[in-house]
């Protein structure tokens, strides 16, 4: 029995989040992979990206007509590339507003830091360490982890939490902290 996978452009059936969850799956690693070897993103930048092409597929792809998959997936494809392309060219702009100086490296740790700018330091740090303690011991161990560049997967083996979830929660708890943070401030 010769079973055929109904395009995905075909799907028009489906919910939104349905259609969402049948695109990610089909492109969503290949996306993932392009991004974090040919453009050299991490991991976070790289998700972000995807997700924000999914969501653009699914608002504009019944607009247009798809003669078979694979013009679908260059449609997604392009899409994704026009994504890809505007974060290095704002990345690059936000590298060009914060020039590196020559100052020599000794120069600066022999400067000590004016009193005001240390007691805000301070005062952010103390904020920050209120805000950790706060939170459950896993959001700390995401937060911590993740900050120290390593994989969801080898957090995921500390966490119990599902693997596929820890992106979500990331992101949430940075925004949470985030906004607490500057509430504060």
């Amino acid at each position: 029995m010769n079973r055929t996978v109904p395009e995905t452009y075909k799907l028009i059936d489906l919910s939104k989040n349905d259609f969402i969850a049948e695109t990610y799956n089909r492109y969503g690693k290949k996306l993932y992979t392009y991004a974090i070897h040919t453009w050299n993103l991490g991991e976070d930048e790289s998700w972000d990206l995807i997700y924000k092409t999914l969501y653009k597929v699914i608002d504009t792809y019944k607009k247009y007509q798809f003669e078979s998959e694979e013009k679908f997936a260059s449609f997604i494809f392009k899409i994704f590339i026009n994504y890809l392309r505007n974060h290095y060219r704002d990345t690059k702009k936000a590298a060009e507003n914060f020039p590196l100086s020559d100052i020599d490296s000794m120069e600066l740790q022999n400067k000590a830091e004016p009193p005001v700018a240390e007691a805000v330091e301070n005062l952010k740090l103390k904020a920050l360490n209120e805000e950790l303690e706060k939170m459950e011991d896993w959001q700390r161990m995401l937060l911590l982890m993740r900050s120290e560049g390593r994989a969801y997967s080898e957090i995921a083996t500390y966490i119990d939490k599902p693997e596929n979830q820890l992106k979500v929660y990331y992101q949430r708890l940075k925004d949470q902290i985030s906004k607490k943070l500057n509430g504060r401030l």
